[in-house]
């Protein structure tokens, strides 16, 4: 027998054992479940507007262009350009990254489940997180809240631990502050709770947590404010960024009540979508609540850990700024742990319960459409708004390259960030749907020949014929494999005004 070969077969079959024996685990199993819901429906063009400034930060990073924007997401731009180098374009890299978050939010939603109360929990927590349609919106396409909520559940996770006196404060420093690098609002939203989780540890301990945060902080920060110019640049860069949003969103500020109302209803409304199908065994679970609360009076350091938690980003979201949907993504597991809990708790009805808040999850992001209640009604994130988001992208850019020349062509559009991408080599002119501040604040008169040769005006969303002038030429509509576009031909004597209460194609005077 020849020894030396036999051994690199044992070696290899152990390693064959091992790697069976941890997908066979519950984290296994919730790692391939993730993978195997995400990846065939992910999307396959850009989402979002944010979804651009990351993609083209791959290759330039400088936020005062928004590449990204502020307040700059450096760690996570870095983990993009490594998951480029696997999979070739932005698109792919920056969804992979999102599976890969959703996937590790399943994993660690399961551990806090199981040791805070029981496996069962754990469970029930993370089919609830995985059938969630906002996250498993958020798993499909390129934007960081996916991954962000990965990295604030293994903060919440290394925080109760450490609370529970396992020493454990490196690690917690160092995912703090790689928390913080994909996302920087984390050291405002998860600084309380690493505080709690310190409170468990000895005082040598505690500083040397500190130390950890503050040293592995300035590992991404150092860069961060050098690509910006300095701090002073970075600072100035951060308050023309906040006042454009801030005006409408502070409550202390120019917002006022209109912005409260505005953030909390925005807070509320996409807080129930990601709890969605949990909701229904939450609001079973009331009945319970006086008991609840008394057996928590009993927990109260845990308590207060899992209110430091939700509060912060709570609090911010409400009186200072509500953005996205998925910024929600922060404190929800804190929400579907309950929801789990309740579900373990109530024996029968409970699971029952669970099992059709899992399936109504699973079927509002397969099968519902993305407008349930007509054009004017609510609008879901879900499958079949993603398909319509790539349909819609693929066709009007087909019908574009297809019938228009770069040099003989102006562009109006209201998602004009998606040509820096996809079409630099047009001209566009922005002009947004909602926002004022996104069109020209002046109005502008332009002569055929005065604008290099352009021989057609296309609007590159249908909705935008809502802002044409009246007394403006009637519009046309282009077509190419099924997308449709309107606009105009332009005449050698046509004037074109565009202004901020809109625009259109008028003759000579």
């Amino acid at each position: 027998m020849n020894i030396p070969s036999v051994i690199p077969i044992t070696m290899f079959r152990h390693w064959v054992d091992r790697a069976l024996g941890l997908a066979l685990r519950p984290e296994g199993i919730l790692v391939a479940l993730a993978v195997l819901t995400r990846w065939p429906f992910r999307g396959r063009w850009l989402y979002h507007w944010d979804s651009v400034n990351f993609a083209l930060a791959l290759d330039h990073f400088d936020v005062a262009r928004g590449q990204p924007h502020i307040p700059g997401y450096p760690l996570y731009v870095g983990l993009g350009r490594i998951s480029r180098w696997i999979f070739g374009d932005p698109q792919t890299a920056l969804v992979a990254l999102s599976v890969a978050g959703t996937a590790m939010a399943a994993v660690l939603i399961y551990r806090l489940g199981v040791e805070w109360w029981r496996s069962e929990a754990g469970k029930w927590a993370a089919l609830f997180w995985l059938s969630s349609p906002l996250v498993w919106f958020y798993g499909e396409i390129a934007l960081p809240h996916a991954l962000d909520a990965g990295f604030v559940l293994l903060v919440v996770w290394l925080a109760w631990r450490c609370a529970r006196g396992e020493r454990l404060h490196r690690p917690l420093a160092l995912a703090l502050a790689v928390s913080s690098g994909l996302r920087p609002q984390n050291l405002l939203f998860l600084g309380p709770i690493f505080l709690w989780g310190l409170y468990g540890q000895r005082w040598r301990a505690r500083g040397e947590a500190l130390l950890w945060l503050g040293g592995f902080t300035l590992l991404w920060l150092a860069p961060l404010l050098t690509l910006s110019g300095g701090a002073e640049r970075y600072l100035e860069i951060s308050r023309a960024f906040n006042a454009h949003f801030w005006t409408s969103t502070l409550v202390f500020g120019p917002g006022g009540l209109t912005a409260l109302q505005r953030n909390a209803g925005k807070l509320v409304a996409y807080t129930a979508y990601g709890v969605a199908g949990a909701g229904l065994v939450l609001i079973a679970g009331l009945r319970a609540l006086p008991a609840a609360l008394q057996r928590l009076s009993k927990r109260w350091p845990a308590a207060l850990g899992w209110g430091l938690w939700v509060a912060p980003s709570l609090g911010f979201y409400t009186f200072i700024h509500m953005g996205q949907q998925g910024l929600v993504l922060v404190f929800l597991p804190a929400l579907i742990l309950l929801a789990a809990r309740v579900a373990a708790a109530n024996s029968s009805r409970g699971r029952w319960l669970g099992v059709v808040g899992v399936l109504l999850n699973a079927g509002i992001f397969l099968l519902a459409p993305e407008y349930p209640m007509g054009p004017d009604g609510i609008r879901l994130l879900n499958l079949s708004t993603l398909r319509n988001h790539d349909a819609a992208l693929a066709g009007h850019f087909a019908l574009l390259h297809a019938q228009f020349p770069p040099e003989r062509t102006l562009v109006v559009a209201s998602q004009w960030r998606f040509f820096d991408f996809y079409a630099p080599e047009y001209r566009v002119l922005p002009f947004g749907l909602e926002d004022p501040a996104e069109r020209p604040q002046v109005e502008q008169i332009f002569t055929r020949e005065g604008s290099g040769g352009v021989e057609a005006i296309v609007l590159f969303e249908p909705e935008l014929t809502r802002w044409v002038h009246p007394g403006s030429q009637p519009w046309r509509w282009w077509e190419h494999r099924g997308a449709r576009l309107p606009g105009w031909e332009w005449g050698p004597r046509d004037r074109w005004v565009y202004g901020p209460e809109g625009f259109g194609l008028f003759g000579e005077p």
